[in-house]
């Protein structure tokens, strides 16, 4: 069968993608050997969001006489946590299932396989197709010379499916995936141990925001420990145990091993149809074109990836408009990211996300506890930064760690976008008391300071 454009791979960006390209009569078959909503929807962002909300309201209740409420015999149905979960992820992928047939999108199961240039096969079906797009996604890296076990040392996938709650839980990465889980296990009641080998944890994001998680999660009882190689890991009877190089031995009943994520690309067949790897991703040009023409490749298989669902959407929607014309760039300097601790983590713009600053640019910093909203909703922790440029007072990034961070993203990142000026943000009439009102105090300050010279 012959289409306009076989999309291999159903996570958001390959989703996405089917669907603007249905918008625009293009015939589309929609490839994927698991479930609809890939890695995001069925073990990551999804899942882990839902486990996290319901933590985030324990921490919550168990806080209520702070609120001037009296609760008593509060406690976790570690069942209910996962069923609940599992009811939205299926809601979800139903959903998925459903809009894709309105849309008139083949949706095809099964492994594709490269067989040539504009040809697939996928569960011995022979599929044409004038253009194609790789959307395959990632999968977690094993510890090197450990394994996953499904037992002692997991990948974020097996975590999310344990049936026993450990006591200790043991993290080895201090990013965006180590992070997370370690507040959803400490506000269960685990001891969390996070070793990373870098100096700080989330270190692509903003120094004093990753000092101040770290401070926090300290607070809490999270034992962080940066600055620390892992010799050895391995399974024990008892549980997980890792040697550090600085001698130290640490034990848990099971281990994260949160190291990263490495491109799926095993059994795609790409040398077949010539298409170029390198460093374990794909390479694509600035229009998201692989060395083959008429062969792209989004999200986090290719040598451009931000890592983020939001951002192979948006790549997935652009090579499909691009194949209709004219033909644009992806814009990469407004992709907020968001890590969803207890509190959030946000940035957009490179400057706010761990990148240099200079002379050129102006800052300002608030804290949430100058909010009104904040103080109601007993949640002061936390700042913004906020950036702009001196030469025209355009905004050009945002950062910050405090409760709904978010969402108050949304704001910045048109800002970003847009070319925003931070004249015309400060003189945006926002609601009062919102959270909201920390960008628009932003925005005054840094005028103030571009008034100034």
């Amino acid at each position: 069968m012959t289409f306009d454009l076989a999309i291999i791979g159903a996570g958001p960006g390959g989703f996405d993608a089917a669907l603007r390209a249905r918008e625009l009569g293009l015939k589309v078959a929609l490839i994927e050997k698991s479930e609809p909503g890939g890695t995001c929807l069925n073990t990551g962002c999804i899942p882990t969001k839902a486990l996290l909300a319901s933590t985030k309201l324990l921490t919550k209740v168990k806080e209520a006489s702070r609120y001037g409420l009296s609760v008593s015999g509060v406690s976790c149905d570690a069942k209910a946590l996962a069923d609940r979960t599992g009811r939205i992820v299926e809601t979800l992928r139903k959903g998925l299932l459903e809009t894709l047939k309105r849309s008139g999108a083949e949706w095809i199961t099964g492994q594709a396989s490269f067989t040539g240039k504009n040809r697939l096969l996928v569960s011995n079906r022979e599929i044409e197709a004038q253009s194609i797009l790789i959307a395959t996604g990632t999968e977690p890296t094993p510890f090197p010379g450990t394994s996953f076990d499904s037992k002692r040392i997991l990948s974020s996938t097996e975590l999310l499916n344990i049936k026993i709650q450990p006591t200790q839980l043991l993290i080895l990465g201090g990013g965006v995936v180590g992070v997370e889980f370690a507040s959803i296990f400490q506000a269960l009641g685990v001891r969390v141990t996070i070793v990373e080998m870098l100096d700080r944890l989330i270190a692509t994001e903003d120094e004093e925001v990753s000092r101040r998680l770290d401070s926090l999660f300290r607070r809490k009882g999270i034992e962080v420990l940066t600055g620390e190689k892992v010799k050895s890991l391995s399974a024990r009877s008892h549980g997980a145990e890792a040697l550090l190089e600085s001698g130290k031995k640490i034990e848990a009943d099971q281990c994260l091993v949160a190291i990263g994520r490495k491109p799926k690309l095993e059994g795609l067949g790409l040398e077949k149809a010539g298409i170029k790897v390198e460093k374990g991703t794909i390479s694509v040009n600035e229009y998201l074109e692989t060395s083959v023409p008429g062969i792209f490749a989004i999200g986090d298989v290719t040598s451009r990836s931000t890592g983020l669902a939001h951002g192979a959407s948006a790549e997935g929607i652009r090579v499909v408009e691009n194949l209709k014309g004219p033909k644009k760039k992806m814009n990469y300097e407004a992709v907020p990211s968001c890590i969803y601790t207890d509190p959030e983590v946000a940035s957009v713009g490179k400057i706010a996300q761990g990148g240099e600053k200079s002379e050129r640019i102006v800052e300002a910093r608030v804290l949430f506890a100058s909010l009104g909203k904040a103080h109601i909703e007993g949640e002061t922790e936390g700042f913004i930064k906020m950036f702009a440029s001196k030469k025209d007072g355009r905004i050009l990034g945002m950062t910050g760690i405090g409760a709904r961070m978010s969402e108050l993203i949304q704001e910045a990142t048109l800002a970003v976008s847009a070319g925003i000026t931070v004249e015309t943000l400060a003189a945006t009439i926002h609601a009062h008391p919102t959270e909201g009102e920390i960008l628009q105090k932003a925005a005054q300050r840094l005028k103030q300071l571009l008034d100034r010279g």
